[in-house]
């Protein structure tokens, strides 16, 4: 059973609400914001308790947000505003239970969520765009569920991923990765058999959302699929969905891809879950469709830390590594197209990204050459 701080906890939620007064928020009156998603998700809060049948798919679909934003007593904006804090605090939360979960030390846990809440495409852009709330919600039920697998609390599980199902499609990411760590890891085959159920059940009623909401605008999936992985498959746009959204680490897995092999090979349901959403990832935005991959990404970043920047149980063997390291982070959390302070143009989002990446990576790669020095003696 997971184990886990009370004071990290109260810093989390602090942290939380802190990076949701620094992102700022959207402006949804502004024109330029007229034709993006969020209006699909007001239009649906108020036709709540209805549905708004015009919202194109795969938006009309995701109805529990969106419900209960139409319900509550508030203007929509505020209603959506609410529950995107409570969303923010339950993934940070999520993703710092995750880590303990899988063997990271627990001041580096909530070292590395620190890190997680200032990434500008999984954390800072949804507490900007509050009323992307199904991605925040979504995605740490996700990475919860992670654990309650691990657990074999289906029960729990069952709950999660049909509630999820209602959400967003993020839950179903995970159903490969826990049918093949059933069939590998359990002895007993109930446990894979309550899975398979499980992921039936959720899987049927995704579908039979589908076919009671009508939608007559939007593409399939297929059709979206098929686009964008043409489309998604240049050079630099590869760039933008495998290093650019991990910024300052998004060279990590090139330079220590030694460790990614050992790490995966003790996971090997990761490696199945990294496929999955590596696969899934060419529907749509390169940088934010990797979202729900960035728990398995900064775990491996953890166990790098642990394996070359740490001495002992957390007993730093450079300080001013880990600080660097902390405030890469903060200065790549800036941004020129969200945020209270964004950056005045593309350029400098760009050189930032590349110099702090390169610094990071520097870092690392000189901490390693040092631990292999010091085991050699």
């Amino acid at each position: 059973m997971t184990s886990v701080n009370g004071k990290h906890l109260l810093i989390l939620i602090f942290v939380t609400l802190l990076v949701m007064i620094f992102s700022g928020s959207i402006n949804f009156n502004d024109p330029q914001y007229s034709n993006v998603d969020l209006h699909k998700y007001i239009a649906m809060a108020e036709a709540s308790p209805g549905f708004d049948t015009n919202v194109m798919k795969p938006f009309v679909f995701r109805i529990a947000i969106p419900w209960v934003a139409g319900l509550l007593p508030f203007s929509i904006p505020t209603n959506f505003y609410l529950i995107n804090i409570f969303a923010l605090i339950v993934l940070s939360l999520s993703f710092y239970t995750f880590l303990i979960e899988f063997g990271v030390e627990k001041n580096l846990s909530l070292i590395i969520t620190i890190i997680f809440q200032l990434n500008k495409y999984f954390f800072i852009f949804l507490a900007w765009n509050y009323f992307q709330v199904s991605d925040a919600l979504s995605l740490a039920l996700l990475f919860y569920s992670f654990i309650i697998i691990r657990r074999k609390n289906f029960t729990q599980l069952l709950f999660i991923m049909l509630f999820s199902v209602l959400i967003k499609e993020y839950i179903l990411f995970i159903i490969p990765a826990g049918l093949f760590y059933y069939y590998t890891n359990s002895p007993n085959r109930k446990n894979l058999i309550y899975f398979g159920i499980i992921s039936f059940l959720s899987i049927s009623v995704f579908m039979i959302i589908r076919l009671l909401i009508p939608s007559e605008g939007g593409e399939s999936l297929f059709t979206q699929y098929t686009t964008q992985v043409i489309y998604y498959s240049k050079p630099s746009l590869l760039i933008k969905r495998f290093i650019i959204p991990f910024t300052p680490f998004g060279l990590l897995p090139l330079i220590f891809y030694k460790d990614l092999i050992s790490f995966f090979k003790i996971h090997n349901e990761f490696l199945i879950y990294t496929i999955t959403i590596i696969l899934l990832s060419f529907f749509g935005e390169p940088e934010r469709l990797m979202e729900p991959l960035a728990s398995i990404y900064y775990l491996f970043v953890a166990v790098l830390i642990k394996n070359y920047l740490l001495d002992g149980a957390f007993k730093i063997r450079n300080n001013r590594s880990l600080l660097y390291i902390i405030i890469a982070s903060f200065m790549t959390s800036f941004y020129h197209l969200w945020g209270r302070i964004t950056l005045p143009g593309e350029a400098y989002s760009i050189a930032s990204t590349i110099f702090f990446t390169l610094l990071v990576s520097f870092i690392f790669f000189r901490s390693k050459r040092l631990s292999e020095r010091i085991r050699k003696y």
